[in-house]
């Protein structure tokens, strides 16, 4: 179901909201980006502007204080046409404005409301101040990260933030899709913190099995970041096939049999170290192995 014609208001701040929107926008969606006189936060941030640019291209800028009267009267009137209305803020802050769904579904009752939220709208942690790496420590995430000198390594994108525009988009289009059939708008929200903690599903069921769970952060000789003469080499064999394959490209049969033995990590260092990534992606280019080159954000475009 594509969302061509659907209007849809972004009070949101920051990526969250933004992620979300722009996916909307992706599907057909038209756009209306709200900021406040001080505009996003994310514009003060080192290089701010590219990266609102990034977010909000091709949408339609309007500002309003919605601090004022006035530019709260002039966002109830855009609620009126709109079907979907997309806010970051703190739990309360729109219902202390007299903006929260109760209020805005009165002037327009097929309105889709969605709350992005970082620990949900109730709750003793509610009203919390977070960012993404919050959301991940919170949620039992940052746990599973690989380690820098003991510490748990901060991921170089936010993980949380994307994951919650993402589930809010989700949420908004199954919201739509029902609207089509009731012809009532809905509220949905999404917690962060939640929502990451959902997504540590299978290493929590490990433990509760006892198990230590599939190590999948550098252990095992089949999923490895591996240094080549000039790069890295990114190995994720995980199926014996895969694995057996790769051993032979590499000539090392010899290994096949040590796919989840961490021992192993350092033959096959050994053996990659000698060639470069375009030397072994010539190799690896027609077989079934699962190696790809670590590409930097440059190289990417050209590939």
């Amino acid at each position: 179901m594509r969302l061509d014609g659907v209007r849809v208001l972004d009070l949101s701040r920051l990526l969250p909201g933004a992620y979300c929107t722009q996916l909307l926008q992706m599907e057909g969606a038209q756009i209306t980006k709200i900021e406040s006189p001080e505009g996003d936060p994310i514009r003060r941030l080192p290089g701010g502007e590219a990266y609102f640019e990034a977010l909000h291209h091709g949408k339609t800028p309007l500002t309003l204080d919605l601090r004022s009267e006035a530019g709260r009267e002039a966002l109830r009137r855009r609620v009126v046409d709109a079907d979907v209305l997309v806010e970051g803020f703190r739990p309360g802050v729109m219902e202390r404005m007299e903006l929260g769904y109760p209020a805005l579904a009165s002037l327009n009752p097929a309105l889709i409301y969605c709350a992005i939220t970082g620990y949900g709208s109730s709750g003793p942690m509610a009203r919390r101040a977070g960012h993404d790496l919050n959301y991940l420590a919170r949620s039992g995430a940052l746990s599973l990260m690989p380690t820098h000198d003991g510490a748990p390594a901060i991921p170089g994108l936010q993980v949380a933030d994307l994951a919650g525009g993402l589930q809010a988009a989700f949420l908004i289009a199954a919201a739509l899709a029902g609207r089509v059939q009731t012809g009532r708008g809905s509220r949905v929200e999404v917690s962060m913190m939640d929502l990451m903690r959902g997504w540590t599903a299978l290493p929590r069921a490990a433990q509760r099995a006892g198990l230590t769970g599939l190590p999948l952060t550098g252990e095992l000789p089949c999923y490895h970041v591996y240094a080549v003469a000039d790069g890295y080499l990114t190995v994720a064999a995980l199926e014996t096939d895969f694995w057996t394959e790769f051993c032979g490209v590499i000539a090392r049969d010899d290994l096949a049999g040590r796919q989840f033995d961490p021992s192993a990590v350092q033959e096959v260092q050994a053996t990659l170290a000698t060639g470069s990534r375009a030397e072994w992606m010539t190799r690896f280019a027609d077989r079934d192995v699962c190696v790809e080159p670590s590409l930097s954000l440059e190289e990417s475009e050209l590939d």
